[in-house]
């Protein structure tokens, strides 16, 4: 706030920065000049100007009704892909970009369209899905299956890696090398034959089914029940020459199929999966396959950590300098690379789970976010930035909550069902449910909320925004737009209430003067409330410029200069102590950017 004397009894009051909501609890007469009392669908820019937010289009109707599932961008065997979940279905989205159309649209001047062609790849079912890309692949997780694809053909359910559980057999024994996978029942054996020996025991009995004899022509017989191969003749003499492959069960593959969250870590570096998500307090991971890469097929059953109590489960994973930050619904630990020595003497990975705060974790599943290096979580009627360094230990003083001036709004939120999304390219932290968005614009620390924003899921491509809608669209959020899919937006933003520094004194005020950077179809309404009276004139604050984009005829401009406008409004508001201010917006072509605001202010005599 600015103060300029004008005289012995009038004054300047100038607001020169926005600075977002403040749902203040003990009212809105402490509010700073420029916080909102009240705010809706107008964003502030990273140099504190106030803007109409931006709008909304649809790109692409995937299934009428259905809603969108999951959204993902990323490299799957070599090239990049926009992939979607939707009515059962996953879709593979190409953008397509036109020229613009003569005679205007949608959008502004000279902007070509956008949209997306869609391809079907193949039969998932109607769940949420969350993505994570490995190995050349995109993986898939559902809650109720596990799938892959590989960028070709459609996508696949994962039948997991078939490994090798013992070697160098001569004819029974051997040495044990892998441990069995949760997402098969399959498991291989290789054999050492000394050339006389035709009976090979394998390391299990009563298996269900003999897949495969490798490695050698010679005929053979078997006894699933003794799990026995018995050759016509000796095999020729060699090292690990003969395979064999069976199949005992199917593994246990709901422990991995029933997750729903992936985060990668190994330590210094990204090469196992850790799930999570299935309701308990454990996480699984992923291992090194026989050829020493990382496989995300590829799960040992001991390859588990359970984390502290197994009263509540984890919520959330994310990666944080070398730590494996592991949330639940009401704590938070740190996870750590090590190894123990197993009772055959092999030297074998493992993790380590400590506890970082024991009262404060993350209550929306799966939506930790790592933000300017930061980690957020949302925990009851907070959002909370984890301040962590390397190494970092037990310390209350690790989390910082971060949401105090829209508390009253997020506790609102259903937590199991909010989506949180960090726009990077625009400094933006996004916490939606239920058709409305809390807002971070960590760039100028200052934050909002948007109403009819009916995003389940959101991604970047290109630096655009994109989400998915509860009826099957992907709507591409953008300043392009200057409407929620032909809606109007409806702004307001409320100041609080401003006694202009003696709330003693009786005011009046006449004049404001608004500053406005000019663009096409650049208005806004203007007006005010005060302690005695809620209805005053509107003003329209217009500075566009002539374009035939977003074309209204009733506000028609012949504006040509570029620089910024003041424009002058007359709105008198007599005897007043409180005075609030509020612009306002509903519109399907406006857009405003307010820079400034001054406001002419003459003191009258005490309050009587």
């Amino acid at each position: 706030m600015a103060k300029v004397s004008a005289g012995n009894d009038t004054k300047l009051f100038q607001i020169q920065k926005w600075l977002g909501l403040n749902e203040s609890p003990d009212g809105d007469t402490g509010l700073r000049m420029g916080e909102a009392a009240k705010m809706r669908n107008f964003c502030v820019t990273r140099e504190n100007h106030l803007q109409i937010r931006p709008g909304y289009a649809p790109m692409c109707e995937l299934v009428p009704g259905s809603p969108v599932r999951g959204l993902w961008c990323g490299y799957v065997g070599g090239e990049r892909h926009l992939l979607t979940a939707c009515g059962g279905k996953l879709w593979d989205l190409e953008e397509v970009i036109d020229p613009p159309v003569e005679g205007g649209g949608r959008v502004v001047d000279d902007t070509p369209a956008r949209y997306f062609e869609k391809t079907a790849i193949g039969e998932i079912g109607d769940a949420d899905v969350f993505f994570f890309g490995f190995s050349k692949k995109v993986y898939l997780l559902t809650g109720q299956e596990y799938y892959s694809w590989d960028g070709e053909g459609e996508v696949q359910v994962v039948k997991g890696y078939v490994p090798t559980v013992a070697t160098a057999t001569e004819s029974s024994g051997g040495t044990l090398l892998e441990n069995p996978n949760l997402l098969t029942g399959k498991k291989k054996q290789t054999f050492s034959p000394d050339g006389e020996n035709t009976v090979f025991s394998l390391i299990e009995k009563e298996i269900d089914e003999l897949i495969e004899v490798s490695g050698t022509g010679v005929g053979y017989s078997y006894d699933l029940n003794e799990g026995i191969v018995t050759f016509d003749s000796a095999p020729e003499k060699g090292t690990n020459t003969i395979t064999i492959t069976w199949r005992k069960g199917n593994g246990d593959r709901e422990k991995i199929t029933k997750m729903r969250f992936a985060e990668l870590y190994n330590g210094s570096t990204d090469s196992r999966v850790f799930l999570y998500g299935n309701g308990t307090n454990e996480t699984r991971y992923s291992d090194i396959d026989g050829l020493r890469l990382a496989n995300a097929e590829y799960f040992p059953d001991m390859n588990v950590m359970a984390v502290d109590s197994a009263n509540t489960p984890i919520t959330a994973m994310i990666r944080h300098y070398d730590r494996l930050l592991v949330f639940k619904t009401d704590s938070a630990h740190s996870a750590q690379y090590g190894t123990i020595t197993s009772t055959d003497g092999r030297v074998i990975p493992a993790f380590y789970a400590s506890p970082l705060n024991r009262e404060i974790g993350c209550g929306a599943p799966g939506q930790v976010k790592l933000v300017e290096n930061d980690p957020r979580t949302v925990f009851g009627r907070g959002v909370y930035r984890w301040t962590l360094t390397v190494g970092a230990s037990r310390d209350e003083r690790n989390a910082k909550r971060i949401s105090e001036r829209v508390e009253a709004t997020l506790g609102e939120f259903d937590l199991t069902r909010t989506l949180a999304f960090d726009d990077e390219e625009r400094q933006e932290y996004y916490l939606v449910c239920g058709n409305r968005a809390l807002v971070h614009n960590y760039a100028a620390n200052v934050w909002y909320n948007y109403d009819h924003f009916p995003a389940l899921c959101m991604e970047k491509l290109d630096g655009e925004v994109y989400f998915g809608t509860a009826d099957g669209q992907i709507m591409h959020l953008s300043n392009q737009y200057r409407n929620d899919n032909l809606v109007p937006i409806d702004a307001y933003w409320e100041s609080g209430s401003m006694a202009f520094g003696e709330d003693w004194k009786r005011k009046h005020s006449s004049t404001i003067w608004v500053s406005i950077k000019p663009e096409s179809q650049a208005q806004i309404y203007v007006t005010a409330q005060s302690n005695l009276k809620s209805n005053y004139a509107r003003r329209l604050i217009s500075s566009g410029l002539s374009s035939f984009g977003n074309v209204s005829f009733a506000h028609w401009s012949f504006g040509t200069n570029r620089k910024p406008q003041v424009i002058r409004a007359r709105l008198k508001i007599k005897k007043f102590t409180y005075y609030t201010l509020i612009f306002e917006s509903k519109s399907i072509s406006a857009t405003a950017t307010v820079l400034g605001v001054d406001m002419q202010v003459r003191y009258t005599g005490n309050v009587k």
